[in-house]
């Protein structure tokens, strides 16, 4: 803007210069004796034309002066509108993330005092129930189907419950950490229809923040869950590493895939809170997949101090 403001004032000053010397030359000319006046009124008109056409000359860079400023104010009019733009849209995206993390981290809270309640409440009473029925039954030598089919109950009940404890928060995660827990995962979901390999350069000893161990345990999940149901694969494959301060997983089939650019429009994929749980740790994800070609995914999280 300044540049504009100078280029403009230093036109204006050429003018009134040429105006000033235009007046001071008619005013000599004719200050003249009159032998010469004749001959001036020539030079006068010349000089008048030629002032008129300097003038019109000023105008016309003068409106164009006017129509650049004009452009410019409109395009930083437009730039500052696409930031504002731009600026709302990452509000939403923050408020839209902030709100599935704060889902999921309740719903990860509430897993966790389930499975604390079930293990430690109630299969606790099913034991002790169990433990009194067979000290009766061993103290009055009590043989009977009813009480022996009680046990089974209570047995398959107790069975039950530990399992879905362990579902909801496995007790190898919280015992020994995320990596035996992410191998014993890899066993689980092993069958005859896929096999699940596991990969990992990282010491079995090794533990991270509670917390953290937990998320990353229920994202491999969901995406071996999402391996099963879409992708047709035969073998998978989870790695993991540690580098330059980062876990880094990846997990590789060999199923039917799928265009990488039509990621959006695949349902079921549970994409949005992968995402929103990588985003929180500052995370990222990328997925590499082809039709016929399996699919890669890796995902990248700093760990966490």
């Amino acid at each position: 803007m300044f540049g504009f403001n100078f280029f403009i004032s230093l036109v204006f000053s050429f003018a009134v210069k040429g105006i000033f010397v235009s007046q001071k030359v008619v005013s000599n000319l004719q200050s003249h004796n009159p032998v010469t006046q004749v001959e001036s009124k020539t030079t006068v008109n010349q000089l008048k034309m030629s002032e008129q056409l300097r003038n019109k000359k000023i105008v016309s860079l003068s409106i164009v002066l006017i129509v650049i400023i004009f452009f410019l104010f409109y395009f930083l009019y437009q730039n500052n509108k696409l930031k504002q733009k731009i600026k709302r849209k990452d509000t939403k995206q923050k408020i839209l993330l902030d709100i599935i993390n704060s889902g999921i981290d309740t719903q990860e809270i509430e897993r966790k005092k389930i499975a604390s309640f079930l293990h430690d409440n109630i299969n606790s009473l099913l034991s002790s129930a169990g433990l009194h029925l067979n000290t009766f039954t061993a103290q009055n030598d009590i043989k009977s189907d009813e009480i022996q089919k009680a046990k089974v109950i209570l047995s398959e009940a107790h069975e039950l419950l530990r399992d879905m404890s362990h579902d909801l928060v496995p007790s190898l995660l919280v015992r020994f950490g995320l990596i035996y827990a992410l191998e014993d995962l890899c066993e689980k979901n092993s069958n005859s229809a896929i096999e699940f390999e596991f990969s990992s350069s990282i010491p079995t000893s090794r533990r991270y923040l509670e917390k953290f161990e937990m998320k990353i345990y229920f994202i491999v999940s969901e995406l071996f869950n999402n391996v099963i149901k879409h992708s047709d694969a035969k073998k998978a494959r989870l790695s993991l590493i540690e580098k330059n301060d980062q876990l880094i997983l990846s997990i590789h089939d060999d199923g039917i895939g799928f265009r990488t650019q039509k990621l959006n429009d695949v349902e079921g994929f549970g994409l949005n809170r992968i995402r929103a749980r990588i985003k929180k740790y500052k995370g990222k994800l990328s997925i590499t997949s082809k039709e016929n070609e399996g699919t890669k995914i890796k995902i990248q999280i700093p760990l966490p101090n």
